[in-house]
Formats: structure tokens, C-alpha cells, sequence
């Protein structure tokens, strides 16, 4: 058993030297031509020129290492069962012909004296270590390395003190010395949404290969080529292959002309309403799962927000791989003068406590102006969007605040704490406003409460520090539908300055309303 060639993905590889073409990891074979996992997929993937395959090991419940993604058979076999709980004799039953589970002893065999490695994919510990027995024990000459979670990694490391490790990269801080002494690996693994150049340069300087994944358009396979990735993982070997073949014959720079922005703008606008969609049949679907905090106990996250971010920079990296990002959960990646913002969940405590009162929020600045937003409602089904100077639409209806007067009396006004408490004059606000019959409040999403007032639902809103993850696509919403944006300075055009306290307001109501909102936020 040999592991695989350090000279080009190791840390002996002089990954800062004259470009060279990134290589190519096929994730699970070809799942596109056969079913993922098999000895099928895995000479297609070998046939097509891949370098690395990548297959994903689990154990049977008399401890053979097989393959297989999944910890159930259901999906890809017909059986509801964990595999874990099947014996090796049921498993090998499943399917027909060549299309069967293989044994991992089966795959080392297949690629023997192959030019392809294969990496390992462990998930759990255990299964882990029944892999690492079947790889200690095979005569096969097959360069082998492994990736997965941490604690699997510890075990294979563990086991097999010398192997090749790919230590999965889930940050947009870049790794250091430290974050990978204790693995020792050759090899750092980035999802895609988590590639920027400044990781892609940390990790060379620790004498680290980057391998991005999953990467199967275009754009995103040009981008990993021209910010140095050294591999790239992908479901289609060929087409990544043809696009790399590509670069290679007519060069890796951008058009110098680039798109206007009205060409960015009409895309980003279409895929922002794509990405609002899907959002909200993914929040609607997906459990909670676990919730942990960050900054305290009332600031909670959940599964869901952090797969509806790399959910949505994984769909803006795919169309946009320049653009800079600035997420709720995974902070801030660098790009040029386009930069979006995301809150994938406004309302996590809502959401904690099965209130049905959240939100994403999702905008795109040039140049620090807002060009396009989004607001998405997954309880009412609803998307609000806006693109500057264009209007502000919900479900295709022009949004459109009037001039006429609007009296307080009877009227709505929303408010946010901000943080985890109210900010001081919200308690007089809310008695200047009772004093003249109009009612405050307080839902729990600051993203909707402002967005809420474009769709003529409330004659005003405020929060107390703005910001454009939270804020930027629902001020965008307020703009184009004619209402009103104020600071303690009055008016604003565009964005607040961060931090400074804001209020939206149906033009008709705008200055009897900021008159009381300021007095509230002035008084001593």
C-alpha cells in the first residue's frame, strides 16, 4: 500500500511555482454516468482522467468496509436499515450486476497499478478504523489518502500514523500552524463558498495543497484555477476537464471589458429570486436540528442558518466567483467592488420557539450602493425584491407606497430590541405613539419589520443600528416602493452609515413620525 504522490499534492509540492493545471478528484466516481460509489463509477471516473476518487467508506455490522455515502441504505438501495446493522452477505445482495455496494478491499484491488489514488471519505470513528484494518492489511499497490470528519481523522491518524490526511477547511480564517500540527496533513479541503485567495496562500505557506469542492460550472472552476487551487473535487470530471483544457489554451484572465451593471444587476436579480425560493422551501423543510449560541444565551444558531448560508454563497460563488461576501455565520470573503450581504435566518429565536416570523435577507452592493435585494418570508410564501431604480415588486406586483397623509390613529409601527435588550427611547416611543393611538410592534425580525413597511403593512419602522446583512435588502425594498429612509439626520439615499439608528416610514407619515422617533431617541 502506498500513499499518494507528495511530490505534486504534498507538502513537498512547490505549489507557488509556474501554474500548472489544478488536478481533478471525482467525488463518488461519475454519479453522473453510473451510480455514485460503485465499481462502475469508479472506472468511468478513472477512465475520464481523474487523478484522485474519491469514495465514501462505512462499515457492515460484521465489519466489512464498504461503500457507501449514506449511514442508511435507503436512499440509493431500497433498504430503510442502517447499514451498520446489515451483515456483509445482505449488503452484497443489493442491486444487480456490476451495480452492487462494492468492498473497500474490492476498489484497492480495481485501482491497482492505476494512475488514479483513491481518498477515503470517513464520517465515524468507527467505521474508520475498520477501513484503516482493510487498508493496513491489502497487498494492493494503490496510493490511498483519507479525509472526513475530525474525529474520524483522529482515528485514522491514530491507526496509521503515516498515512496521507485532507483535513476539511469549514472557515474563511485562514489556517495556521497551529490549526493543522496536530493531523499533520498535506492536503487542506475547501468547499467552495470557503475559497479566497488569502486561504489558498496561508495554506502554501505551510507547505499545504488546496484541494476546492464541489465544482462542477464554469465560473467556479475558473475561479479555483485562477486563485491557485491545486485540486478540485467534482461530480464531472469531463466538463471540468474541458474547462480547464480551456483556460489553459486561451488564458485564465478576465475579459477586460467585464459586464456593465446592468448585465450584473439582471443576473444577480434573477438568481436572487431563484435563491429566495429555495430558500424558503428549505427553511419551511429542514429540522432545526442543533441550536447552540454565540454571543449568549438570546442569540441563538441553529443547523438551519448555517445550511441557508452555505447554501446561498455556494449558488453567488457559482454565478459570481469574484464578488466579496459578507455572511451572518461565516463572516466576510474579500472580491471586487461587488459585495453581497446575507442573514439567512432574521429570527433565529422565532424560529427556536416555532414562531413562524423570520426571514433571509439577501442584497448586493456596487461599490457600497445597493443594487439588488431580496427579503424572503418562508411562513407566508412570499419573496419582496427590489433592484435599484427598477421598483420594488411581491409576487410580480409593483410595490408602490402613495403621498397621501396617513394618520397615526389606528395605524402600525414596528420596532426591534437590536442585541439582546430595548435601547434607550424605545419606552418613550412607545408612549408617544400609545398617546396618539397608534400601536407598536415588537415581532422579533428586524429584516421583515422594515421590509414589512414597502408592502404598505404598518406606516413605519424602526431599528437601532443598522446593518446591511440584517438591513440592506429591506432599506433597498423601502426605496424602490417610494417610501422613506430617515437617520437623526433626516433623509438618506442609499445606505445608513453602520451602526447609526434608522427609520423607515410610509411617505405619508414620514415626518410626524420621525418627528416623535428622534425626540424618543433625544430625550434625556
Amino acid at each position: 500500500m502506498t500513499t499518494l504522490d507528495h511530490a505534486t499534492v504534498g507538502p513537498d509540492h512547490d505549489v507557488r511555482a509556474a501554474r500548472t493545471l489544478p488536478r481533478l478528484v471525482a467525488r463518488r466516481g461519475a454519479p453522473r454516468v453510473r451510480r455514485e460509489d460503485t465499481l462502475p463509477s469508479i472506472a468511468v471516473a478513472e477512465a475520464l482522467g481523474a487523478d484522485v476518487v474519491e469514495v465514501d467508506v462505512r462499515r457492515t455490522a460484521d465489519g466489512v468496509a464498504v461503500l457507501l455515502h449514506d449511514e442508511t441504505l435507503g436512499r440509493l438501495w431500497g433498504d430503510p436499515r442502517r447499514v451498520a446493522e446489515v451483515s456483509w452477505c445482505e449488503v452484497a445482495r443489493l442491486g444487480n450486476g456490476l451495480d452492487r455496494i462494492p468492498r473497500l478491499d474490492a476498489v484497492l484491488e480495481r485501482l491497482d497499478g492505476c494512475r488514479a489514488a483513491v481518498l477515503l471519505h470517513v464520517v465515524d470513528p468507527a467505521d474508520a478504523l475498520v477501513a484503516t484494518r482493510t487498508v493496513a492489511a491489502s497487498a494492493w499497490d494503490t496510493a490511498v489518502a483519507w479525509t472526513g470528519t475530525s474525529p474520524a481523522l483522529a482515528a485514522v491518524r491514530a491507526a496509521l500514523p503515516t498515512t496521507d490526511v485532507w483535513l476539511p477547511w469549514e472557515s474563511l480564517d485562514v489556517p495556521t500552524a497551529a490549526d493543522v500540527s496536530g493531523l499533520r496533513p498535506s492536503t487542506l479541503v475547501l468547499d467552495d463558498v470557503f475559497l479566497t485567495p488569502d486561504t489558498v496562500a496561508a495554506a502554501h505557506d505551510l507547505g499545504l495543497a488546496v484541494a476546492v469542492r464541489t465544482v462542477d460550472e464554469p465560473e467556479p472552476v475558473r475561479w479555483a484555477a485562477r486563485t491557485g487551487a491545486d485540486l478540485v473535487a467534482t461530480e464531472d470530471v469531463a466538463s471540468v476537464r474541458a474547462v480547464l483544457a480551456g483556460g489553459e489554451r486561451d488564458g485564465w484572465a478576465l475579459s477586460e471589458r467585464g459586464p456593465t451593471e446592468d448585465e450584473v444587476g439582471t443576473r444577480a436579480q434573477a438568481l436572487a429570486h431563484r435563491i429566495a425560493h429555495e430558500v424558503i422551501a428549505f427553511t419551511r423543510e429542514h429540522p432545526i436540528g442543533q441550536v447552540a449560541t454565540k454571543h449568549g444565551d438570546g442569540d441563538p444558531v441553529t443547523d438551519v442558518d448555517r445550511a441557508v448560508e452555505r447554501l446561498v454563497r455556494s449558488r453567488v460563488r457559482a454565478a459570481f466567483p469574484t464578488h466579496g461576501f459578507t455572511g451572518e455565520e461565516y463572516g466576510t470573503a474579500p472580491g471586487d467592488r461587488h459585495h453581497w450581504w446575507l442573514d439567512p435566518v432574521d429570527g433565529t429565536t422565532n424560529l427556536v420557539n416555532g414562531v413562524p416570523w423570520t426571514a433571509m435577507s439577501l442584497c448586493l452592493t456596487r461599490a457600497g450602493q445597493p443594487l439588488v435585494g431580496v427579503v424572503a418570508d418562508p411562513w407566508r410564501g412570499e419573496v419582496l425584491e427590489a433592484r435599484r431604480g427598477r421598483g420594488a415588486v411581491l409576487r410580480d406586483t409593483p410595490l408602490r407606497l402613495d403621498d397621501a397623509p396617513r394618520p397615526l390613529a389606528g395605524a402600525v409601527v414596528g420596532a426591534e430590541f437590536g442585541g439582546l435588550g430595548a435601547w434607550d427611547g424605545l419606552g418613550r416611543l412607545v408612549v408617544a405613539l400609545a398617546e396618539r393611538s397608534c400601536a407598536v410592534r415588537v415581532m422579533g425580525s428586524s429584516t421583515l419589520t422594515l421590509a414589512q413597511v414597502a408592502a404598505g403593512r404598518g406606516v413605519g419602522g424602526c431599528v437601532p443600528s443598522f446593518d446591511p446583512v440584517d438591513h440592506g435588502a429591506a432599506v433597498l425594498l423601502v426605496h424602490e416602493a417610494g417610501g422613506v429612509v430617515l437617520t437623526l439626520d433626516g433623509p438618506v439615499d442609499g445606505f445608513p452609515r453602520a451602526g447609526e439608528p434608522v427609520l423607515v416610514a410610509h411617505p405619508g407619515a414620514a415626518d410626524e413620525l420621525f418627528t416623535i422617533w428622534s425626540s424618543a431617541l433625544g430625550a434625556r
